[in-house]
Parts: C-alpha cells; sequence; structure tokens
C-alpha cells in the first residue's frame, strides 16, 4: 500500500501539473496573439519588446513544464529512473508523445539561450524560433495527457 500512496501522489502532482500546463499554454496563445504581426518588422517598438519578452518568457515556461515535470513524471510512472533532460526527451519521443526528439534538443537549447540573450539582433532570431515552434509544445502537451490516460485505467 505504501507503494499504491506514492502512485497516488504522483498522479495527482501530474494532474496539478497538466492544470498548471493548460494555464501557461493559455498564457502562451495569448502572447501568440499579441505577437504575430510584430514579426515583419525591421525595429520594433518598446511596447512590443515588452509582448515579445513576455512571449519568450513564457515558451521557456512551457517548455520547463513539458520537459521538466511532464515527461519526467511520466517516466516516473513508467518506472523509468530519472536521467538527463536528453534522456528525458528521447524517451517522450519512444513513447510517441513527441514526433522529433532533435526538435525537443533544439527547443531546449532556445529556452537556455532565453534565459541568457541580451544581444538586440540576436533576439529577432529568438522571437523567430519561438513562434515557429510554439505547435510543438501544443502538440506534446495533447499527446502527454493522451499518453498518461494509461496511468488512471490500470
Amino acid at each position: 500500500t505504501r507503494f499504491t500512496n506514492f502512485m497516488k501522489k504522483v498522479l495527482q502532482y501530474l494532474e496539478a501539473t497538466f492544470e498548471q500546463a493548460d494555464e501557461g499554454m493559455n498564457h502562451l496563445m495569448i502572447s501568440s496573439e499579441r505577437c504575430k504581426h510584430f514579426f515583419d518588422k525591421e525595429n520594433n517598438s518598446e511596447e512590443e519588446l515588452i509582448d515579445l519578452e513576455a512571449l519568450t518568457g513564457r515558451f521557456a515556461r512551457m517548455s520547463d513544464i513539458l520537459i521538466q515535470k511532464i515527461f519526467k513524471t511520466i517516466d516516473r510512472l513508467d518506472g523509468i529512473a530519472p536521467g538527463t533532460v536528453r534522456d528525458r526527451i528521447l524517451q517522450a519521443e519512444k513513447n510517441n508523445i513527441i514526433n522529433n526528439a532533435k526538435t525537443f534538443l533544439e527547443i531546449r537549447d532556445k529556452r537556455n539561450t532565453i534565459a541568457h540573450e541580451y544581444e538586440l539582433h540576436s533576439l529577432k532570431e529568438i522571437f523567430v524560433f519561438v513562434f515557429q515552434h510554439i505547435p510543438f509544445l501544443i502538440e506534446a502537451l495533447k499527446k502527454a495527457k493522451e499518453y498518461s490516460q494509461k496511468f488512471y485505467t490500470t
């Protein structure tokens, strides 16, 4: 029963994390909608830069929630020892939660860049990358929820 209680707690954590992810995804989509017209511009206003930085921050947080919390918790429920970020991403691909580990390794790399980039010319490249890769986060969240259904029925 100790194992059962532990698994129940892990499932509750996963459920709470999915709720957090849904809220985070909603905020990311709002930012995406606000910023979609800014990419054609050569120079952005200060207000637009604030919106774009909110977009990249929300993107980085969503990738963290997926990789650091959801993928890790699913591995735990599958009985897989916690490994590196790379291990988690490769396992998510193996579980068909994501279609391409390489894309998620790039997302993780870009997340790290977002956290440490201050040069304005690099920011434009980051904004474009983020905007192009939001669909991968949306799809991964959807598939992670579908995959995790098996834990609730066993």
